[in-house]
């Protein structure tokens, strides 16, 4: 599912900057009472959190993520382990094909204490609303609740309110996979594997486990980037 079609991960808006003519030699100022920024001004830089991520580039500690039940964790935590991210969907087609994968990699790394596996949740029309100062989140996103039971994922899955996350990776489908290493860096970004069409068998390569056992094995990682589908 192109996760920037129906339910739109923008967060960008246009910055419209106020020109106006000097009126008696007295600086123009805006509606807030302070002069208005030059008609050749730049627009301010996003803090370093938030600025979207490239290959090779350091996820922010203070980047937070938030699971079903309000419970948050940072980037921070994370330090030390090798992270397994990929953007998830409860209905998206090609979900049918990387739920069952992303299983058998819950199976494969279950003894791994150094490796983490995170899903994130972006579509607004599935997570609906950001929940309110006091929410009782046992009643928020029984769709997502429902699926999880029914797939059996042990692996938490966290909800982006406003897509901050999904802009800060450059997510645009699900599942759009990352792997970032135990210094915080990511190192991969792309398709879960090359078999959505599942016709290749054990003959599949899956593109976020070859990463993962690069990373721990202290070797390069072979395939860095490849196109998401979904």
């Amino acid at each position: 599912m192109n996760t920037r079609h129906i339910y739109s991960l923008s967060l960008l808006a246009a910055l419209a900057l106020p020109v106006a003519a000097l009126q008696d030699s007295k600086p123009t100022t805006g509606g807030d009472g302070k002069p208005a920024a030059p008609a050749d001004a730049k627009p301010a830089e996003k803090p370093e959190a938030e600025r979207p991520l490239k290959l090779g580039a350091t996820v922010h500690e203070s980047v937070a993520l938030r699971d079903m039940d309000g419970k948050s964790i940072t980037f921070k935590d994370l330090r030390g382990k090798t992270v397994l991210i990929h953007f998830w969907s409860d209905r998206c087609p090609a979900e049918k094909h990387a739920d069952p994968v992303m299983k058998q990699l819950e199976s494969y790394y279950k003894d791994k204490k150094d490796v983490v596996i995170i899903g994130i949740a972006s579509n607004q029309g599935e997570i609906g609303p950001a929940p309110e100062a006091g929410a009782d989140f046992s009643k928020l996103y029984e769709n997502y609740r429902k699926k999880l039971k029914e797939i059996g994922f042990t692996h938490k899955i966290y909800i982006d309110h406003g897509n901050k996350l999904s802009d800060l990776f450059q997510a645009v489908t699900t599942p759009h996979c990352f792997v970032v290493d135990a210094k915080g860096a990511l190192r991969y970004s792309g398709a879960l594997d090359d078999n959505l069409d599942e016709s290749k068998g054990d003959a599949a390569k899956i593109y976020v486990r070859d990463a993962v056992d690069a990373l721990l094995a202290g070797k390069d990682i072979e395939v860095k980037e490849t196109k998401p589908y979904g």
